[in-house]
């Protein structure tokens, strides 16, 4: 009884402090369940659509668009439906990081020639497809969001687990993204199709957007549009860390 019954308790008061149902220190927030509700489901639906695109050869810059137009009606839908102050500044945050993540792409594609972007067609932005910015949006507002909460609960831990939750979700993504032709890569160190360094550099993005976002319950538009600047930096910066470890440390 004590093996199925304690697992089911601890993970109802995980569930329970992170949606602001319970817990000491958080501030009450009326909107906190359904708005994590929200989030969660369009981490739900990317999962699942991207992997039922690998059914789909007819896959590429369309089906992300596609993607992309979702998860912004939910998001922003609910955002202005609720009149919800913090999820609208994650989303200005979210667009921000994403243009100024623009740099990062061009990087990886010019400097490391690790990503192709190629294969997905469509129109471009600098180096990257014209859609990546709103994909960035999305990823920012998900981690952004989950990173606050867990931060404001398990403080360390929160951290931990956030950027442990990062390097498994998103590389996921990157992994199905060469099934459904929206970007490869090629020339660095990989587990199936997954570079080394996209899986250490997600996992620094997710504990940077959950540092960035720390104080979104009470800033500005104009601090949260500055604080994308710097989420677009911390992006970059992050796989420049995570390729300098995984692709330019001796192989013996």
């Amino acid at each position: 009884m004590w093996r199925v019954t304690r697992p089911r308790r601890f993970w109802y008061k995980v569930w329970q402090m992170a949606s602001g149902l319970g817990g000491a220190g958080v501030p009450a927030d009326p909107l906190e369940a359904a708005r994590l509700r929200v989030v969660v489901a369009t981490i739900a639906i990317n999962v699942v659509a991207v992997g039922l695109l690998v059914f789909a050869p007819w896959s590429n810059w369309r089906t992300a668009v596609a993607l992309n137009v979702i998860d912004n009606v939910l998001l922003v839908g609910f955002a202005v439906r609720r009149r919800d102050g913090l999820l609208a500044r994650l989303l200005v945050f979210g667009l921000v990081t994403g243009f100024a993540e623009l740099a990062a792409d061009a990087w990886l594609v010019d400097f490391t020639r690790t990503l192709d972007y190629s294969i997905g067609g469509g129109w471009t932005l600098w180096r990257s497809p014209a859609w990546m910015p709103f994909a960035w949006e999305v990823v920012a507002v998900q981690f952004g969001y989950l990173g606050l909460r867990l931060r404001e609960r398990f403080s360390g831990w929160g951290l931990a687990g956030i950027g442990l939750l990062g390097a498994v979700n998103i590389p996921y993504y990157e992994e199905m993204a060469r099934r459904i032709h929206w970007w490869r890569y090629s020339g660095c160190r990989m587990i199936s199709g997954t570079p080394y360094y996209i899986i250490v550099g997600e996992l620094l993005i997710a504990v940077a957007f959950a540092l960035l976002v720390r104080g979104f319950r009470r800033a500005g538009m104009g601090k949260t549009a500055l604080t994308g600047i710097a989420g677009g930096a911390a992006i970059f910066a992050s796989y420049a860390v995570a390729y300098g470890l995984t692709d330019r440390m001796p192989t013996r």
